[in-house]
């Protein structure tokens, strides 16, 4: 059971690493597409899993279309909320607000009738200083933007949330699959009759979009909802807000963004909540 959950935890950090290498990645597709149209990669990366549904003849049942499509929904909202929020905001706030899924979490379990245990609520602590260290300097106020990464935090934190309710019913690559289509589905209505993208404007982002869609989207996607329930809720959230320090590793690899010492201590915090948070 031990080695199944620190497999789990692994997977889970790969997943991470790449949604937080996908914040710098992200931004360099940002200067030639819009936000829904971002987004669609993002789901539609869900058909490299068809191979895997033939191979493994695995049936789409009701219960997955339910849960796959709610999964999906609530995760194409959390992503607009966060890239409006951004638009609006410091790119160091927007990172530590989204992160705070990691408290929301908790507190919807506790409402489930599942209250977390002292080492949980002790990694949340940590995990909270070092997300402070991490992303802000100076003062901290909100702005209309801010409350928008904060509702996006909250959309995320539901969807980690339904992520492990639904995947201890369902098979994981359905689930997956569904709820990515469900993203692809919502968010290229408006791409297509808003946004209106074009071929040249898509073919100067080909690589960005090739990593959103597979890296970023299939992949980990599959990696969160196939390994989640191996750790649950709590645990896998605080493992997810390590995307803030990938984040600001990747500023620092592809951006040539810098670290100072704060930053640094900051990210060592998280890591050590993480730490704390596995038994």
């Amino acid at each position: 059971m031990k080695n199944r959950k620190f497999l789990a935890s692994i997977m889970l950090l790969l997943a991470t690493l790449s949604w937080g290498l996908g914040y710098a990645i992200q931004t360099i597709s940002a200067d030639q597409l819009k936000t829904f149209t971002i987004v669609f990669f993002k789901g539609i990366g869900g058909l490299i899993l068809i191979p895997l549904l033939i191979k493994g003849k695995k049936k789409i049942g009701k219960r997955e279309v339910l849960g796959g499509s709610l999964i999906g929904t609530i995760t194409f909202v959390g992503c607009i909320l966060q890239q409006r929020g951004i638009e609006l905001s410091t790119v160091s706030k927007s990172s530590f607000i989204t992160a705070l899924y990691i408290v929301f979490v908790p507190l919807i379990e506790t409402f489930r009738g599942k209250k977390p245990g002292m080492r949980i609520l002790a990694a949340v602590g940590t995990a909270l200083v070092g997300l402070y260290f991490l992303c802000i300097s100076g003062t901290f106020s909100l702005n209309v933007g801010d409350l928008f990464l904060l509702a996006g935090s909250f959309f995320f934190a539901v969807q980690i949330i339904q992520i492990d309710r639904y995947s201890r019913e369902c098979d994981g690559i359905v689930l997956t699959f569904v709820s990515q289509m469900t993203i692809a589905f919502l968010s290229g209505i408006v791409m297509v009759f808003i946004e209106k993208p074009s071929m040249v404007q898509i073919s100067q982002s080909l690589f960005p979009l090739f990593y959103l869609a597979v890296i970023s989207g299939g992949m980990a996607q599959s990696i969160q909802i196939v390994f989640q329930k191996d750790v649950g809720a709590s645990l896998a959230s605080l493992i997810m807000s390590m995307e803030s320090v990938f984040g600001a590793a990747g500023g620092w690899l592809l951006l040539h963004q810098t670290m100072n010492g704060r930053e640094i201590f900051g990210a060592i915090l998280v890591f050590i909540a993480v730490l704390i948070a596995e038994e």
